[in-house]
């Protein structure tokens, strides 16, 4: 008597069913649900990125803008190359009781400073830019006309150069510079304009006359 031969299991290949779908260690499935998921983040994460750096530069660039308008473009005291400031222009008016050739005048002011507290000189005449200037209008309704007789305007440079100092509080101006500077001066009398006029009742210089 014959004995039946134990036939194999049909597998699923061999049925042509689908294969079962596999859980991987990380929870994803064949669908590729998460795998799609996983390339949105990649393909986000570069644009994230510039945005971020984009929006820091712009931050920082508004915060700069912000800064020279605050502190730099409307301070008085303009920064110049070399250690010198610029404070602005000036100007002086004799008083009208007063007598001299110099009625009026205008200039531009400049400080050298002193290299080694430029750094603190700069801050305090960004601190008191008014008063500085304040200071500096007062010493121009006490000058005199005879303080622009002076082609090097030394006396004058020397009081403008202590006020500055002064009212900053330290030692910082290591010299005034005057530049631009427009004189007034008064008309001459016409006793001096006729006698500057006439010409003088003196002969000539001939070679010989100082001989023996």
């Amino acid at each position: 008597m014959l004995k039946e031969q134990d036939t194999p299991a049909p597998s699923e290949s061999s049925t042509g069913s689908p294969p079962r779908a596999k859980i991987g260690d990380a929870g994803e499935t064949a669908s590729g649900g998460p795998r799609w998921l996983a390339r949105l983040k990649s393909l986000l994460a570069p644009k994230l990125i510039v945005t971020i750096v984009v929006g820091t530069v712009i931050v920082q660039a508004m915060l700069l803008g912000y800064y020279r308008l605050a502190g730099g473009a409307t301070a008085d005291a303009e920064a110049v190359s070399g250690g010198e400031v610029t404070l602005g222009q000036f100007q002086f008016e004799a008083s009208p009781h007063e007598v001299g050739r110099v009625q009026a005048a205008r200039f531009h002011l400049h400080l050298a400073l002193l290299p080694d507290i430029e750094e603190l000189a700069r801050l305090r005449l960004k601190q008191r830019q008014f008063r500085v200037q304040q200071d500096i209008e007062q010493l121009m309704r006490q000058a005199h006309s005879g303080d622009f007789d002076d082609p090097s305007l030394t006396e004058l440079k020397r009081q403008l150069q202590e006020q500055v100092n002064e009212t900053l509080g330290i030692r910082a101006v290591s010299e005034v510079i005057i530049t631009d500077l427009e004189l007034e001066q008064s008309p001459m009398p016409e006793s001096d304009a006729e006698a500057a006029a006439q010409p003088a009742n003196t002969l000539p210089w001939r070679h010989g006359d100082s001989e023996g």
